[in-house]
């Protein structure tokens, strides 16, 4: 009896330090929601009047399909990841090759393209980088949190 007791003891010990909170460590460059509300915020009103005269609304962000960057990410060897800004094909198909859109929604994306410790690109097989970033607004999610400009 005392051994069936023992084993229970231990196995509620067991679950409850399984339960309790424990801190997480995040690797450095991570902010806080409030810092990054802050930081959206800012942006948000220094565009708020540039889309008057503009064909298409000024870009608020840019929404990647998350396995896509996973699957692209599984590459241990990529170290960092550079982010630049691109026109869109069908922008510059259009005629538009190398003019200034400023921050049209409809012009502009993002192409992600990894590095190794050495500094040089990590393709995926095909010598591809991830793209098909969508904008927002334009497709921008309608539901849940996410359907904010804020971190919510």
């Amino acid at each position: 009896m005392k051994v069936i007791t023992l084993l229970g003891v231990t196995a509620i010990a067991l679950y409850l330090s399984s339960c309790s909170t424990r801190t997480v460590e995040l690797p450095e460059g991570y902010i806080g929601k409030d810092t990054a509300n802050k930081m959206i915020e800012s942006y948000l009103t220094s565009i708020a009047g540039d889309t008057a005269d503009l064909p298409a609304p000024t870009l608020n962000s840019l929404i990647m399909d998350a396995d896509l960057l996973r699957n692209y990410l599984s590459n241990q060897e990529i170290k960092k990841v550079k982010v630049m800004f691109a026109h869109r094909l069908d922008y510059i198909n259009s005629g538009h090759a190398g003019q200034n859109v400023g921050l049209r929604s409809d012009a502009l994306t993002i192409i992600l393209a990894g590095y190794n410790k050495e500094g040089n690109y990590i393709f995926a097989p095909g010598r591809m980088v991830p793209n098909h970033a969508t904008p927002c607004p334009r497709n921008c999610p309608d539901f849940g949190s996410a359907s904010n400009n804020l971190l919510q």
